[in-house]
């Protein structure tokens, strides 16, 4: 019995660790006509960041928590507008710092006017931006959030 204890122990420390936080994974135009296109049976919250956006970082943490409470009910992605040179240097370490354990993607992607309008015609190119998708909903934000409104916005499409 004494042989197996540091087993049991080594089984119960990598039970109790933190998940590890994602790495961004890089995405182009066509992703993004793919992922805005259509209309999911469950809930996408895709947000739209950058790591040297104070506001964009600020809620970060919100959208962390909507992913901890709904967890396999919605989708939280977040779509980082860093240049993807930064993706090593600047983005993958920020998603380790913070933890984040949300979809990451970095857009890889110059031009800004063609993917804008993708996502909403109303949206004037600034960031932090939200889009929510569900079955034929689409609803888009040019606003920052707290977790009250978004946990607001995710439990009345879940009450339809």
């Amino acid at each position: 019995m004494k042989k197996y204890i540091p087993f049991i122990l080594m089984l119960i420390v990598v039970a109790c660790s933190k998940p590890k936080p994602q790495k961004a994974e890089v995405i182009g135009l066509e992703d993004i006509a793919s992922l805005t296109g259509n209309y999911p049976d469950k809930i996408q919250v895709i947000n739209f960041w950058a790591t040297w956006c104070k506001p964009c970082v600020d809620e970060l943490p919100a959208f962390e928590k909507l992913k901890a409470t709904y967890g396999d009910k919605i989708e939280v992605i977040l779509i980082s507008l860093d240049d993807v040179e930064n993706l090593e240097s600047k983005v993958n370490p920020f998603l380790e710092k913070h933890n984040i354990q949300s979809q990451v993607r970095l857009l890889d992607y110059p031009y800004a006017a063609e993917y804008i309008p993708m996502i909403d015609p109303h949206w004037d190119g600034a960031i932090p931006v939200t889009l929510i998708k569900y079955k034929r909903e689409h609803k888009f934000f040019n606003q920052s959030f707290e977790f009250k409104e978004l946990d607001f916005e995710v439990s009345a499409l879940l009450e339809e």
